[in-house]
């Protein structure tokens, strides 16, 4: 399977499009093809096979997470929160990318679940399911 981030740096480069397009100028600077190539290098383990018992092991995986101590569990622990009440618990999506391989893996098939099958999280757990989550760190945003 071929990275979606290969994909999109053949497709065009960034950078072409023209201030008057509405692309700023500076966005074109940040990241250049060569760049990109380089790091998609790294992308050879986020191959995804999203199915509904592979997103079931992926809650498990992201709820066990959240009910443990440490940084991951925090930032597993907002990550569910934020798909349950996202208005009252806002996540800065830069935080995923700190989460070690196997919450990774969990929380992007989570997600891609729920945008590809377009279903709100609240239909894949319960409000019972939720409620030790919110108890550990819900506070925390209060």
């Amino acid at each position: 399977m071929t990275s979606p981030m290969a994909q999109h740096t053949s497709a065009k480069p960034f950078g072409s499009a023209s201030p008057s397009q509405g692309a700023s100028a500076a966005f074109g600077s940040m990241s250049t093809p060569s760049q990109l190539t380089a790091l998609d290098g790294r992308l050879g383990w986020l191959d995804l096979n999203t199915r509904a018992p592979v997103v079931n092991r992926a809650l498990n995986t992201m709820f066990s997470a959240a009910m443990q101590d440490g940084t991951d569990a925090n930032r597993a622990g907002r990550f569910l929160l934020s798909l349950w009440s996202p208005d009252q618990y806002p996540l800065d999506l830069n935080d995923l990318g700190f989460f070690e391989r196997e919450l990774n893996y969990a929380c992007r098939h989570l997600a891609n679940f729920i945008i590809a099958c377009q279903v709100s999280f609240r239909q894949l757990v319960t409000q019972s399911q939720m409620e030790p989550i919110i108890a550990a760190w819900g506070e925390e945003h209060q």
